[in-house]
């Protein structure tokens, strides 16, 4: 009750308050958008003196070729290196240091790149002007290059080592195998050697342009007042061409022509539990967003712990570990969107794993499970819709708590998506209805084509190892898992 009265109150304050904003459904958040294209998001909230400011960019692993593999990140760490006003990165921690910055961090991801700190709210505009320079006068010292290069190198060498790295590369080439370098954020470690000044100028000028940009301040700020701070410290920042005007080619659908199958000795996994799972290429938001409202409800409502879901495949699958680590997910994306279904179980030499996995858990998901969701009308009854729909809505609200994380799930998908999308989000939720879901899973599970994997611990693979071979299941190591390697 005392949240919803915070937030009438923020609504009738926000009412009486002349604006240069466009109109937003979230209280206390503001939406501008400067004359070169840079869009700007405040988000008003007095709690406490401090401001978040952010800014993120369309890029990261999506934008990548063979080519530039790996330089997106790479350029997230010159970025820290110096500037036109801060020209060293002693300079640029000092002046962090004197904002009073409390946390601070650049981020790669497969869809976007992000730069943040908090600092007192009084140190706003300076915040604003800090990351200015930084966003368009990057220096790229080649001391510095040469430096981070081996940074760099050294992180991709221990995703080596990494069994989550190494499982994840592993499945995103056998999924995506078109374009897996557009999955791979860390990259490819030659392209990170042969880097110059040049390479990361070409991204700077195609990518880190206003018009593909969005600054986002939230906390105890004034809107119009970081409106003209924005103006004054990124308005005369050139636009660029659109990056995005001409899509590199969708991955394909389905992502494999027929099931693959994978196995990986994986020393983290202790002897006696193996992990299955199979990943199906799903919707992308941007070219098929009706699809994914179904699919987040269907997500939530297949995650209830004592839902028909779970409870049956525990019980038609033998030897599975716990009822609680039987899931499955969609996972929102605009390149490479994708479907996942995932147990544990137990090793038995009576039970092959290749059984259970390529065929029984399967099965029982695709063929059992899933066509019984779109078959019975009563497989989730009308509470288990109003649950979730109520829960998803709340999880929206609460993330006006605080703005860091707020701006974090905004930011997220503005890069995704668009705001809009993200505003609209609750309402086409609630539209969801069961033929929804059944169109959902008929087209991306039920007819399509699965990535089957286990992770096993090194001594069950030995003991397994000619069954899943038999089965046609392909053995993944560090040599093979990654696309760039020679391994095939």
């Amino acid at each position: 009750m005392r949240r919803l009265l915070a937030i009438a109150v923020a609504m009738a304050i926000a009412a009486t308050m002349p604006s240069y904003s466009d109109e937003t459904p979230i209280p206390g958040l503001h939406r501008y958008r400067l004359d070169n294209g840079l869009e700007l998001f405040v988000l008003e909230n007095h709690t406490v003196p401090l401001a978040k400011v952010q800014i993120t960019f369309r890029c990261g692993s999506i934008a990548q070729t063979p080519e530039t593999a790996g330089l997106f990140h790479l350029y997230e760490h010159m970025l820290f290196k110096g500037n036109s006003r801060y020209r060293t990165e002693t300079e640029f921690s000092a002046a962090m240091t004197d904002l009073g910055v409390a946390e601070w961090n650049g981020g790669t991801s497969t869809e976007y790149v992000s730069y943040y700190f908090t600092v007192p709210s009084d140190k706003t505009e300076a915040g604003l002007e800090f990351w200015s320079y930084a966003m368009r006068e990057p220096l790229f010292d080649d001391e510095e290059l040469t430096i981070e290069q081996g940074v760099v190198s050294n992180e991709i060498n221990g995703y080596l080592s990494d069994p989550d790295h190494v499982y994840s590369a592993a499945m995103d080439k056998a999924l995506f195998s078109a374009y897996p370098w557009r999955r791979d954020i860390g990259g490819n470690e030659a392209v990170v050697r042969s880097a110059t000044v040049g390479s990361l100028r070409s991204i700077q000028s195609t990518y880190y342009v206003p018009n593909n940009a969005a600054l986002f301040v939230g906390g105890d700020v004034d809107p119009d007042k970081v409106y003209a701070m924005a103006k004054k410290w990124y308005g005369e920042w050139k636009e660029g061409p659109d990056p995005w005007e001409s899509p590199a080619p969708a991955h394909p659908m389905p992502g494999v022509d027929a099931p693959a199958y994978l196995a990986y000795p994986d020393d983290s996994l202790p002897e006696g539990i193996a992990y299955i799972e199979t990943r199906y290429r799903g919707p992308d938001v941007l070219s098929e967003p009706e699809p994914t409202y179904a699919a987040d409800v269907w997500g939530y409502l297949i995650g209830a712990p004592d839902g028909r879901f779970k409870t049956n495949l525990f019980n038609e699958v033998p030897a599975l570990y716990d009822k609680d680590y039987i899931g499955g997910y969609y996972f929102t994306q605009r390149d490479g969107g994708q479907v996942s279904f995932y147990t544990y179980c137990f090793v038995d030499p009576a039970l092959p794993l290749a059984d259970r996995a390529g065929k029984a858990f399967k099965d029982a998901v695709a063929l059992g499970e899933i066509r019984a969701m779109t078959a019975d009308p009563a497989y989730f009854s009308d509470a288990e819709f109003d649950v979730v729909k109520r829960k998803i809505e709340d999880e929206q609200i609460l993330d006006l708590e605080t703005p860091d994380r707020f701006i974090s799930t905004l930011s997220f998908w503005w890069s995704v998506a668009s705001t809009d999308y993200f505003f609209d989000y609750v309402p086409n939720m609630k539209k969801v209805q069961r033929r929804d879901i059944g169109a959902f899973l008929d087209k991306f599970v039920v007819s399509n084509v699965p990535v089957v994997a286990i992770r096993l611990n090194p001594a069950d693979y030995t003991a397994e190892a000619d069954s899943l071979a038999a089965a046609g299941f392909r053995i993944v190591s560090p040599d093979n898992a990654f696309w760039w390697k020679d391994g095939k």
